[in-house]
Order: structure tokens, then sequence, then C-alpha cells
């Protein structure tokens, strides 16, 4: 049975199968919700023929409405295990007439280090949904391995930056002199976990990185409160992107 799938407007855009949602109803929603919103901030990003990464895809739901609303690119998720979703939603495109998905099992950790090596060797776009952890910080590290010309994340775990993001990305470490600013940040990524006032600051701090990269960074609430308590974005756009 499929969910009709409402695109950012309103407008009836996209059906996915329900293996692609979490099986409660309020959960569902939720995460159409969040996948459309992602959608409407990377419609004026995405160029046909694009290839896209999904990093840490999970069930595929974003993914899969990414192949479906942009068939003329290369689409591939990708997560640490393979998830009973994959090959529905696989077999749902393709019975539509859309052939541009994939999904792949790789650890992005083991990725981003250079151990293992997915099947693209360059991507234009590179997204996250809710990563885990310092799985924002990977992501944003494939991204430039990729070189991707648009890098787009939602955080899941604010609280978790990478300690590179401390010590490279503001220059401090703890136990010298610049100790107060290091123990301002530790107390800003614990409160992120719960105020988007701190979910704005931990980004903008995790976006220097793709500054040093030559990206343009964008910082700004991806979705309201009902939608999801994580819903700070980082976006990085090289130039002539949008």
């Amino acid at each position: 049975m499929e969910v009709k799938y409402r695109g950012p407007h309103g407008e009836e855009r996209l059906y996915l199968p329900r293996e692609a949602f979490p099986s409660s109803a309020r959960d569902a929603h939720r995460k159409r919700e969040q996948v459309g919103r992602l959608l409407e901030l990377l419609c004026t990003w995405v160029r046909p023929g694009d290839v896209i990464v999904d990093a840490g895809c999970g069930r595929g739901a974003l993914t899969a409405a990414m192949a479906l609303s942009c068939p003329s690119c290369e689409v591939l998720g990708f997560d640490v295990r393979e998830f009973k979703s994959w090959p529905v939603l696989e077999e749902y495109l393709e019975s539509v007439g859309v052939s541009n998905l994939r999904f792949e099992t790789w650890d992005l950790h083991e990725v981003v280090s250079g151990r293992v090596g997915i099947s693209v060797k360059r991507a234009d776009v590179v997204v996250g949904l809710h990563l885990c952890g310092t799985l924002t910080d990977r992501m944003l590290e494939l991204a430039r391995e990729l070189g991707a010309r648009v890098a787009l994340v939602v955080p899941c775990c604010y609280g978790r930056a990478s300690p590179r993001v401390i010590i490279d990305e503001l220059g401090v470490r703890p136990g010298v002199k610049e100790e107060s600013e290091y123990e301002w940040l530790k107390r800003e990524l614990k409160r992120a976990e719960d105020s988007v006032r701190h979910q704005l600051t931990v980004c903008r701090i995790r976006g220097k990185f793709l500054e040093k990269e030559g990206f343009k960074v964008k910082v700004g609430v991806a979705f309201p409160r009902e939608v999801s308590g994580r819903r700070v974005f980082i976006a990085g756009l090289r130039a002539g992107a949008g």
C-alpha cells in the first residue's frame, strides 16, 4: 500500500511505499514533512544530470523522493547496514519508469578515512538528514572528497560535534589560555540538544569547515518544532550553485 506524498507547497507530488517511513502514523507524517522541506531547499540547487549522494540514508525516503523529483539525476543512498525498504523502493521506482536510484552498504567513517570507497568517485550534491554523532562532520568531509557543488545536512546529535570542530575550526585546545572559549563551546554543545538558538551556533561553527574549502555557507531552520526538534540545517554552496 502506498502513501500519498505531498510536496513542499501542498501539491500532490510523489508517491512512496509505506516501507520508506516509520511505522507509526505520527512519525511517518513527520518524516514526510522533513523530506518535503529538504526537497524545497534542494530544488534551486540541483541541476539536470547531477550525481546526488544521500549519506546515512536510513530507510531511504529522502533518497527515493530525490530520485522521483529529479529523474535525470543519478541518486545513490548508502548506510552502514541494508534496510528492508531499499529493494521495495528500487522496485517501486522502476515500476513507474524511474531507474536512477540505487542503495549501497558502506560505513561513512570508513569511506572518509579512505579504507573503503563508494561506487561513485564524484558527486554534485551530497545530503544527509539527521546524521547521528559525528557523522555530520564526516558527511561534510565526504562532500569535499567527492568535489560536491552542494552540501546539505540536518544534524541529529548537535551536542556531539567532532573534536576536529573544536580544535581546527575554532583554533582552541583545552588546558591552554583559550580554555574559557573551549568551556563555552562545551556548554553550547550541551544546550544544542534542546535549543534552536544553540543549534544555530553549533551549525555555524561546523560550517567553518566548508568555508575553508571554498563553500559559501548558509545556516537556517529547516523544520518547525512540530516536525522535528532537530531542525537546523547547514548548506554549503560552491560558486555558481545558487
